[in-house]
């Protein structure tokens, strides 16, 4: 708690010192939705832990920011940003949260953060995707320490060819359940985080090839639950390195290898990106190569004016987890199968974070799933083996715009419990938002969404929503945020 009352009055105190900049905005939005007993994947996933599970909900969120400034005019070499959102939400389930609360200092191009903040990690489409392997956006942000480049850099000496870009990062999930060894709890749960991207083409090329790989790592309680276990200065070295310890890793371990190819077009941009998950050894030996999520987004750069229906982006994702490596693990022979993503033999959340999993929203929690598939209290999901095609699609009607998304999948359970037959399921979300002149930069939005299959109950649900965003002072010519 003292942790939220710090940022918050920080930024509260260096946004009044700097009451004429304008760069500080507020962004605010309130969101009803009548709906089966569980709310649709499409309405909650990767909106941050937003939207409760179960329906009928009201929720409200709002935000103040402070953003940094790119302009040709701007010569600071030292420049600073902030932001904090309130998140609520009423009906089956209440809460009350700070979404995002951090504070940040740039060097150049250099950044370092404190707080926490709406993220998510990898090559892909951001705004239509079903999610990132790793880290998605789908549960809430946890509070970290993160250094970063977060914007690609260009190498002068290679002619501006080469750029790159990476983070690194620490923070805390809390207390954890500990099913394995000498305790079943500790009293903090750590977030290792690490990531470097590579893209090669200069800004002006129309071709860019992009490379690199995220790691991440949850950890903490070695010397608790292990006799002879590694105290958290030793266990930190391990987490990083990714060293083996005791015939296994320190800490869960997950992360992809992520390639991307996009070309710049007239009159459309063209995006293909593929993610390969690595969780303990599968992806050295190629034996889970077949899992990862592909994608192909193709974007128009402007958009004429004209009437009637213009598609505006246009995605589509192909995500296969079913391998994970093959159904044999032995250590004596360094077979690595049976990588049971998302799950933990230590940690009973597995990859989730507030009850969310913190990688892709298309494996469930087991409490969203229909009652007549088996559970475990030891594991966080009881479906990690699946393939899916998802497509979504933005554009504009008129002065309406409109998004849609489609994901079909089936699902094959765990290699500990398999689903037989084969679960299918379809989920979909239709959403539509118009700019309404009441209030100025106000929209007006519905959002239509359902789950029909056997994996999920049938789930049907109507959000009727308002937003607003704005500058508390107009923005001065020749500056662009970001």
């Amino acid at each position: 708690m003292r942790y939220f009352i710090c940022v918050v009055a920080l930024f509260f105190i260096t946004s009044t010192s700097k009451a004429q900049d304008s760069t500080v905005f507020y962004s605010t939005r309130i969101r009803a939705a009548l709906s089966t007993d569980q709310t649709p994947l499409w309405l909650h996933a990767n909106q941050a832990g937003s939207i409760p599970i179960h329906g009928p909900y009201l929720a409200g969120q709002l935000g103040l920011y402070r953003k940094k400034i790119r302009s040709v005019n701007n010569k600071k070499t030292i420049d600073w940003s902030a932001g904090i959102a309130l998140t609520t939400y009423a009906g089956s389930e209440t809460n009350l949260f700070l979404t995002d609360a951090f504070v940040a200092v740039s060097l150049g191009a250099l950044e370092l953060s404190v707080g926490q903040q709406e993220e998510s990690v990898g090559l892909m489409d951001t705004t239509l995707t079903s999610g990132s392997l790793s880290i998605s956006g789908n549960s809430r942000p946890s509070p970290r320490i993160k250094l970063a480049l977060p914007s690609f850099v260009s190498l002068g000496f290679t002619n501006n060819f080469v750029a790159f870009k990476g983070s690194y990062s620490d923070g805390i999930l809390g207390k954890a359940r500990v099913q394995y060894g000498n305790i079943r709890g500790i009293p903090a749960l750590y977030l290792h985080h690490k990531a470097i991207y590579i893209r090669l083409g200069k800004p002006v090329h129309r071709l860019h090839l992009y490379g690199g790989f995220n790691h991440q790592v949850m950890w903490g309680g070695e010397a608790l639950i292990f006799t002879g276990g590694l105290n958290t200065s030793a266990a930190y070295r391990y987490v990083v390195l990714g060293k083996p310890w005791a015939g296994s890793r320190v800490g869960n371990h997950f992360g992809t290898i992520d390639m991307g190819v996009q070309w710049r077009g007239k009159k459309w941009t063209y995006f293909a990106y593929r993610q390969n998950p690595y969780e303990d050894g599968s992806l050295s030996q190629l034996t889970n190569i077949s899992d990862g999520l592909n994608g192909l987004r193709i974007s128009r750069i402007s958009m004429p004016d004209a009437y009637g229906l213009q598609i505006r982006t246009f995605l589509i994702e192909l995500l296969t987890t079913k391998s994970q490596g093959g159904s044999i693990f032995d250590l004596n022979s360094q077979i690595f199968g049976r990588d049971n993503y998302y799950n933990h033999y230590v940690y009973t959340q597995g990859w989730s974070y507030r009850g969310r999993n913190m990688g892709t929203s298309l494996v469930p929690t087991q409490d969203i799933q229909n009652s007549d598939i088996p559970k475990d209290t030891t594991a966080f999901t009881m479906n990690n083996r699946l393939w899916a095609i998802h497509t979504g699609v933005l554009g504009k009607i008129q002065s309406i715009n409109i998004q849609a998304k489609g994901t079909f999948s089936r699902n094959f359970g765990t290699y500990n419990y398999p689903l037989e037959p084969a679960r299918t399921q379809f989920s979909f979300l239709l959403q539509a938002e118009k700019a309404v002149s009441f209030a100025k930069g106000s929209f007006l939005n519905i959002r239509l969404a359902t789950d029909l299959g056997n994996l999920y109950p049938t789930t049907f649900g109507l959000e009727v929503g308002w937003r607003k965003q704005g500058f508390f002072k107009e923005n001065s010519p020749g500056f662009e945020l970001y």
